[in-house]
């Protein structure tokens, strides 16, 4: 069984899925049998589909958020950072 330090490491450097077999398999059942390397695995799966989505959109020169702020959640944002100073 490989240690969690090593199975975050290889999580942070390396696209998972990229990796080889015989390293995907001992990495899979800790990341099944810890929790928190579960939890870490999950964060960084949706990071990297997150990170290919946005190159993507990137590549194809649509970067513009779909959504905007409301006027009223604008000044509720902005009260809050002035009052948290």
């Amino acid at each position: 069984m490989i240690a969690c330090k090593q199975v975050a490491k290889a999580l942070a450097n390396h696209r998972y899925y990229e990796l080889p077999w015989w390293r995907r398999i001992p990495m899979f059942i800790h990341i099944k049998l810890c929790v928190m390397c579960g939890e870490y695995h999950s964060q960084v799966v949706d990071m990297q589909k997150g990170m290919k989505n946005y190159l993507e959109h990137e590549e194809a020169g649509d970067v513009e958020p779909a959504f905007h702020l409301s006027d009223e959640a604008r000044k509720r944002m902005q009260k809050a950072l002035r009052d948290s100073e």
